[in-house]
């Protein structure tokens, strides 16, 4: 990350609450519009084992493991999706990390594993000409499970929730790290990337 970078992403950051606002709002809208071209809209929260994120580099581990899950996800979805007739054929996924907040109730505390304790919250638009044999929240949970989640891997769970209200508050709770000022608009994470900036291009 480079300075100016940092600059942004720092507490004392100079950007108002309402450009993030406006920010959330236009990521709401992209949303909505994907939908309405048929996309189905769903929250997958990844949860992770803080033993087995490094100090220092947990964010880097985090964007490392969802951009391998997207990477097999995409292949299950569409044959030969970099090929230019499935441009528009593609899932799209955005997200950013979300630190864990102390629940109250302690009923609510037991819902997490003890040895997790960070997760990456996103926005997940499949679109509606796929090859996946089952749907989205079984092949992520149950039929495919164990290609996403390996041992000695810090992605622990992947938990899928199928939106059927409306996308803005969906996108407004997964982008909640952004108005408290945990997380940066620049650690918004977007996938799939640009041709120019997948590996070995």
């Amino acid at each position: 990350m480079s300075n100016s970078n940092r600059a942004v992403a720092s507490v004392d950051t100079a950007i108002s609450s309402v450009e993030i606002n406006r920010y959330i709002a236009g990521i709401g809208q992209m949303v909505t519009d994907y939908i309405e071209q048929g996309f189905e809209a769903y929250m997958v929260s990844f949860m992770f084992r803080l033993t087995l994120l490094e100090s220092g580099t947990k964010d880097q581990q985090m964007r490392d493991e969802v951009s391998r899950v997207y990477a097999r996800f995409i292949t299950e979805c569409v044959r030969n999706p970099w090929s230019e007739k499935n441009r528009d054929n593609r899932p799209v996924l955005f997200g950013c990390q979300d630190w864990p907040v102390w629940k109250r109730n302690k009923k609510d505390r037991l819902m997490s594993l003890p040895w997790e304790g960070a997760h990456w919250g996103s926005i997940l638009l499949v679109p509606p000409r796929v090859r996946l044999k089952q749907g989205v929240k079984d092949h992520f949970e149950r039929y495919k499970r164990h290609v996403y989640i390996r041992p000695g891997m810090p992605l622990s769970r992947i938990h899928v929730e199928h939106i059927t209200y409306e996308p803005r508050l969906a996108v407004e709770y997964t982008l909640k790290s952004l108005p408290h000022r945990k997380c940066s608009m620049d650690d918004l994470f977007i996938l799939p990337f640009s041709q120019s900036e997948r590996p070995g291009h």
